[in-house]
């Protein structure tokens, strides 16, 4: 069966059926030069150059510092509105304090790449508890991260996907028709719903249209997943 093409046609749709700083510096203008008697006129040394705001040099603020130094010590309440904005010049957003990352996983892939390359790991929160919580997950398992997971019941003729993106997870399943090629497959239903992290091998998950309970426990090493029906989702990296 071809899943090349069956992968390419479902990557936009990505769902799943389930359960049915700155320095400062001084400056200083120069003083006219005293003349002799003989030269009444006093004119400006042409060597002293007037020092101005604009001539000031600005201090690279250290932005891994910024993600690092407890929030209570003297150098990040100095230098908290300069690492805010390093901060959001990296992440391209206007004040990451207000991002709610729960519906950006892009933003929150930037995150996560921002804190693994100052700390090696992506342990740093956000301050959002159910994005961090699902952190612990989404490099394993998530859209933002290029995985999607899918189910093919040949016996059933059913086809499915599953995809978890942020706080929700999307589903759409598919009636194969007797075919293996995606564009003579005939949809059946999509859901979504919200999903939260239980530990780091297992989630759970509420469908939005009935509020059903849904569950997953995936494989040691992320390749696989079984839902609570008992159905096995193999992952795949779609970009």
């Amino acid at each position: 069966m071809g899943k090349t093409p069956v992968i390419q046609l479902l990557i936009l749709p990505l769902f799943i059926f389930i359960g049915c700083g700155s320095g400062s510096g001084n400056s200083e203008a120069a003083s006219p030069v005293e003349t002799s008697a003989s030269m009444p006129t006093t004119t400006a040394d042409a060597s002293a150059t007037p020092q101005t705001e604009t001539a000031q040099t600005t201090e690279k603020i250290d932005l891994c510092r910024c993600l690092t130094e407890p929030g209570n010590s003297q150098w990040a309440v100095d230098n908290y509105d300069a690492c805010n904005a390093a901060i959001n010049k990296e992440l391209r957003v206007e004040n990451w304090e207000k991002v709610n990352f729960s519906k950006e996983p892009e933003l929150n892939k930037k995150w996560d790449a921002l804190v693994k390359m100052c700390t090696g790991s992506a342990k740093l929160k956000t301050g959002v508890e159910a994005v961090d919580k699902n952190n612990e997950l989404v490099p394993e398992i998530g859209t933002s991260y290029g995985y999607i997971w899918e189910s093919v019941n040949e016996a059933a003729q059913m086809y499915t996907t599953l995809a978890f993106d942020g706080l929700v997870f999307r589903s759409t399943a598919y009636a194969m028709n007797g075919q293996t090629e995606s564009e003579n497959f005939s949809k059946i239903i999509d859901i979504s719903g919200s999903w939260t992290a239980i530990d780091a091998e297992s989630a759970a998950g509420i469908i939005k249209a009935n509020g059903v309970k849904v569950g997953w426990t995936f494989s040691s090493d992320y390749t696989t997943l079984t839902n609570n029906k008992g159905v096995e989702f193999t992952r795949l990296k779609v970009k």
